[in-house]
């Protein structure tokens, strides 16, 4: 490098990381040690160090050491040194030496250096569509298994780009909200553990240089997810997630195209216990405002989350924490929901017939706080998929190299009669019906669903629910399970188009199965085979659910039975206002679940009803 390629000039910004300014390109490097580090300047695309540059003296509070440089950005990238120790930049903007998903790392401290983004963006006319709550259906999923399987229908596999080739199908289904699992820089390969569960293979027959080349991959272990590196560059989008040599340009080109179908996306961040938090803000702050991301789900420490739910971000941004603040609930103008584990436990156990858990359910079917939302799921990346759930009774977590030892033992799973898949059009039937009977219990109740994608088609992980190390078709989305899943990924679509079409299902304010509006009727009231007597004992496996639709500014009733039995129920349903009559608008035993209103069944002068053997029966009570 020649003189003339840079200059040292005066720097005031006190930050750490890369910044390109008006006047040149700040550097920002905390060390902890007395040795003074200095900047590597590399060629772009290679690891040969161009340029070692002292960084001037002294540091600021904190240890912190800052430059500024004249220099053509887009032609080098950097790292930073401290005598014979070489680290990359952990505020890096942009990473490279990791743009293959799954290689294992090179041996030189210079395979990875941070790369300085020169490239100007457009946002055009973008805006946040700032869904609330309570409008929003949530799709969760992982960027690059989500579009990697050869049925996926996209051109760039695997890529933000691939998911943006998605939302005409996420639109039609119509869900409003992504949540990503972590789309930052992260390790996917880490080094094994001492005593990981993982065998070491004889290697002895086979020829040297196939054996070298073995132990170098058995010395690594895949992390598919991305939340264990805690050491992780958190500003920098994942360059093996993108098409081309520009993951930030590709992530916002997609956040564009999903504010302009008046999506949302969310992304998870997963912080160490010992992230320092100021850290942890200025990398929210960033990735708001640099890529215009509307929300963000955090997994930290617990002080974190109240720390982070003071913040200015979230009056406009949403935040999900594993436990909403005591002290923030109800505090008005922010965006704060908690992941709501009880749901899918609680939802799960009725679901398979387990008794005593019908008032627990009675519960998650109204519970929506004010002050923090409830995000409720069935399933999540960690788990059974919906498939798994209704056709495993145990784990098959053997191919994790953990002797089955990993992930969660209690799934509250149930097979339906045969460990699984099946042949048996009897079971078959009675799965497909149990996953329709799951959806109905997820989206209508109120809060904020969630579903895992891949479970409106019948996506399946062969009964492994912990695949965090797997980067296969095990964990990729199975597009080609849709073609034979078209009844439950339609009956999905329809109960997403239900629930928004009847706002009683998803009210901003909790019911409060009480007559404040005086309109002699409460919001929500529960029936067994007496009306306005919900069958709560322990053997009760029915729950009848009468919404009073006055109380969302409707017309009408509806009237939601879960029969969870094996066995037929009866219903009892309450007196109508006059000249009302209850009509049948849904029934998860039929092939077509959801009816036209003019091919509906009016029930004429009945005081009950029959619901077939676990089932979910809508009606409807109008004029």
């Amino acid at each position: 490098m020649n003189d003339s390629e840079f200059r040292l000039i005066a720097d005031s910004n006190k930050v750490p990381g890369v910044a390109v300014e008006k006047d040149g390109v700040h550097f920002g490097c905390c060390v902890s040690g007395d040795e003074p580090p200095a900047l590597l300047l590399y060629r772009r695309g290679t690891q040969e160090v161009a340029a070692r540059l002292p960084f001037p003296d002294p540091p600021y509070a904190g240890g912190l050491y800052t430059m500024k440089l004249k220099l053509r950005p887009a032609q080098y990238e950097y790292n930073f040194c401290a005598g014979d120790e070489v680290w990359t930049d952990p505020c890096a903007r942009l990473v490279a030496g990791r743009e293959t998903f799954g290689q294992t790392p090179g041996e030189s401290p210079h395979s990875l250096r941070g790369r300085i983004p020169v490239k100007a963006y457009d946002w055009e006319d973008d805006r946040l569509p700032q869904i609330p709550y309570d409008e929003a259906v949530m799709y969760h999923l992982h960027v690059r298994g989500y579009t990697m399987q050869k049925n996926s229908g996209v051109r760039r596999k695997g890529t933000f780009a691939g998911l943006r080739e998605k939302i005409p199908y996420l639109k039609e289904l119509g869900v409003n909200q992504v949540k990503l699992q972590p789309v930052y820089e992260f390790a996917e390969m880490i080094p094994k553990m001492t005593g990981s569960g993982g065998r070491t293979p004889d290697l002895s027959r086979l020829a040297p240089q196939v054996a070298q080349a073995m132990r170098q991959v058995s010395r690594y272990r895949m992390d598919y997810w991305g939340y264990g590196d805690a050491e992780a560059f958190y500003f920098a989008p994942k360059a093996s997630y993108a098409s081309s040599q520009h993951p930030d340009t590709e992530f916002k080109d997609m956040v564009k195209a999903f504010h302009r179908n008046k999506m949302e996306v969310l992304l998870e961040f997963s912080f160490p216990d010992e992230a320092d938090f100021v850290k942890i803000e200025r990398c929210l702050t960033y990735w708001a405002e640099e890529y215009h991301v509307d929300g963000f789900a955090v997994m930290a420490r617990d002080s974190v989350s109240e720390e982070l739910a003071r913040l200015p971000l979230f009056r406009t941004r949403k935040l999900i924490c594993s436990r909403c603040p005591e002290a923030l609930r109800g505090v008005r103008g922010r965006l704060l929901a908690e992941s709501n584990d009880s749901f899918m436990n609680d939802c799960r156990r009725v679901l398979k017939g387990d008794e005593q858990f019908l008032r627990a359910f009675s519960y998650q079917v109204r519970a929506n706080p004010s002050g923090c939302a409830k995000i409720n799921y069935m399933t999540n990346h960690d788990g059974f998929t919906l498939m798994d759930l209704v056709s495993y009774d145990r784990k098959y977590n053997m191919e994790n190299g953990e002797y089955n030892h990993d992930g969660p033992d209690w799934n509250f799973s149930w097979n339906c009669g045969e460990e699984g898949p099946s042949r048996r059009k009897d079971i078959r039937e009675l799965r497909l019906r149990q996953r329709k009977n799951a959806f109905a219990m997820l989206l209508f109740s109120q809060g904020t669903p969630m579903i895992l994608a891949g479970d409106e088609f019948g996506n399946s992980q062969n009964g492994n629910n912990n695949p965090y190390c797997h980067d296969s078709e095990l964990t990729w989305t199975d597009w080609s399970a849709r073609r034979g899943n078209r009844e439950l990924s339609d009956f999905v679509r329809d109960a997403v188009a239900y629930r928004r079409l009847h706002k009683i299902l998803h009210l901003r304010e909790e019911l409060q199965c009480i007559d404040y509006r005086s309109l002699g009727y409460p919001d929500l009231s529960f029936h067994g085979e007496r009306a306005w007597y919900g069958d709560f004992e322990q053997m009760g496996r029915g729950l009848g659910c009468l919404y009073c639709g006055g109380y969302a500014d409707e017309e009408g009733f509806l009237y939601i039975a879960y029969n969870f039995n094996w066995t037929e129920q009866m219903f009892a349903l309450p007196q109508l206002p006059k000249g009302m009559k209850w009509n049948y608008a849904m029934d998860t035993s039929r092939k077509v679940s959801f009816i036209p209103p003019e091919e509906q069944e009016r029930l004429d002068e009945v005081r009950s009803f029959r619901v077939a053997p676990r089932t979910v029966v809508i009606l409807e009570g109008r004029e």
